[in-house]
């Protein structure tokens, strides 16, 4: 994939790598963040042919992993709906004669009532795995790390390929954790891109990564 930025050549944003875009001018971050989020025609995307791509069926905004990416919000019935995909016949019928037994259980209580009551038919799978409110463990949202772990996961589990794009990264990974982020997505067929805000180059800090520089002067390094 190659994103362009009129007054610049296309920027290749690669799978099973972290591309960085950071700029140090306040019009280029807000183009870049039109552009990706909301797109807007201030940044365009083409394929390796260089062939015009919707930016609707290639990129998935995410923004600020802290501040926007709400796990569950995003993806609980999603990964749910997987779930139901991957119980085979042998555990659905397991699961049916468990709530079976449970609602025995429960119906026996009732026999001190003096009304009359029956079980009800045991709900499809789909209504039970809801029910069960099975989602991703809170703790994963205390840490941005945690949170970009599983996002990259979560969306490789439900076969979506589109490029990750990610904000402020840098505010919250250490050096060490952003060098784990380079070592797991070199394991997996997905681009990564990274907007950042900076006043100087940082090519240190994302060594590993596929790193470009503007400055306030719409200089390239």
């Amino acid at each position: 994939m190659n994103l362009t930025y009129y007054g610049f050549e296309p920027f290749e944003v690669a799978a099973s790598k972290i591309t960085v875009m950071d700029v140090g001018t306040p019009k280029l971050y807000r183009d870049l963040i039109l552009g990706l989020r909301d797109g807007a025609d201030t940044i365009s995307l083409s394929n390796e042919d260089f062939e015009s791509v919707l930016l609707s069926k290639s990129i998935q905004w995410y923004g600020d992993p802290m501040l926007t990416v709400d796990l569950n919000g995003l993806f609980q019935r999603k990964l749910q709906a997987q779930l139901e995909k991957l119980v085979d016949d042998a555990q659905v019928v397991k699961i049916s004669d468990d709530i079976r037994a449970l609602m025995t259980e429960v119906l026996s209580a009732s026999y001190m009532m003096d009304v009359p009551l029956e079980l009800p038919e045991i709900p499809e799978l789909k209504k039970l795995i809801k029910f069960s409110g099975i989602q991703l463990s809170p703790e994963v949202g205390n840490d941005a790390y945690g949170i970009i772990e599983a996002l990259i996961k979560v969306v490789i589990e439900l076969g979506d390929h589109r490029m990750i794009v990610l904000t402020n990264v840098s505010h919250y990974l250490s050096v060490n954790q952003l060098q784990s982020l380079v070592r797991l997505m070199a394991t997996v067929d997905l681009p990564l891109l990274l907007i950042e805000f900076s006043d100087s180059h940082r090519v240190e800090y994302f060594q590993g990564c596929e790193y470009h520089y503007i400055d306030r002067d719409f200089v390239l390094w």
